[in-house]
């Protein structure tokens, strides 16, 4: 390389070198898109655009091995504090190299894919169990100002691609939830019901707070999504399920979480 800064090939393995060192705590793309730039400038022209389709395929399959390092990582230590911010701040790279390859090949639709399903992965965040807080359910989402940003991303790309293919539909991107209560959000047909939400207090608020409480819910999760889907196609299963079930289910509710701040077990419950 030193002897030779002209050829081109050479700075396509020292990009690949750089790139394929990557971790998630130095991720090199930098680097990478440096090296690929001198690649493409110093290639003749007869061969620029292979240059360019060459750079932009290891740019991609970079991206796509980073992140799923980064979200493995993530996925893995999710109730650490910080993970999820350090995990968008990867992504972020990720996503700033994709849009900085890009300006190679405006119209290459892998790039421009890449970029739609990262931004669709930010906005949707990720729902889990805290086991430092008694397997509640939570979840993790943009900011309004990020999530606008990222976002303002997913579009320029999807345009881009109805440019490209008229008839692209781009995903649809929406922010995941806390895990429902299944059974009851079929027979009450929506999941902001009052009702839906007091049966989710009685769960995080009494059941995760004790051992078999805990592997009741689990063993809920488990085998309740079918039952629920079974329940919500017919109306009278609804109903059924309504009498049966969700109504017992209400008021048992309704005492039991009045007892515990009645007698200040919701206070003693943080008191070790």
């Amino acid at each position: 390389m030193e002897l030779d800064p002209t050829v081109s090939e050479a700075w396509l393995g020292k990009g690949k070198s750089a790139g394929w060192q990557s971790t998630i705590l130095n991720i090199r793309l930098g680097e990478v898109l440096a090296a690929f730039g001198h690649s493409i400038g110093t290639a003749p022209q007869s061969s620029r655009a292979a240059a360019i389709q060459s750079c932009l395929h290891e740019v991609n399959a970079l991206v796509v091995a980073i992140h799923g390092m980064a979200r493995k990582h993530m996925t893995e230590f999710i109730s650490v504090p910080n993970s999820w911010t350090n995990y968008l701040a990867q992504v972020g790279q990720l996503l700033d190299a994709l849009e900085a390859a890009s300006i190679w090949n405006p119209g290459d639709r892998t790039t421009l894919e890449n970029i739609v399903r990262l931004c669709k992965d930010n906005i949707e965040g990720v729902k889990y169990r805290d086991p430092f807080e008694n397997n509640a359910a939570k979840a993790w989402h943009l900011s309004p100002q990020y999530e606008a940003l990222i976002r303002g991303k997913m579009e320029r790309a999807s345009q881009a691609l109805r440019e490209i293919d008229p008839g692209y539909v781009p995903p649809v991107a929406e922010a995941k939830k806390p895990d429902a209560c299944f059974v009851v959000t079929a027979t009450m047909g929506d999941e902001h019901h009052p009702t839906v939400g007091l049966i989710r207090r009685l769960r995080d608020d009494w059941m995760l707070t004790f051992p078999s409480g805990r592997k009741a819910v689990a063993l809920y999760y488990r085998y309740s999504p079918p039952v629920a889907r079974f329940i919500g196609r017919k109306l009278w299963r609804r109903a059924l399920s309504y009498v049966l079930v969700v109504a017992p289910a209400a008021w048992l509710a309704r005492r039991l979480l009045k007892n515990r701040v009645g007698d200040g077990a919701e206070r003693d419950r943080f008191v070790s």
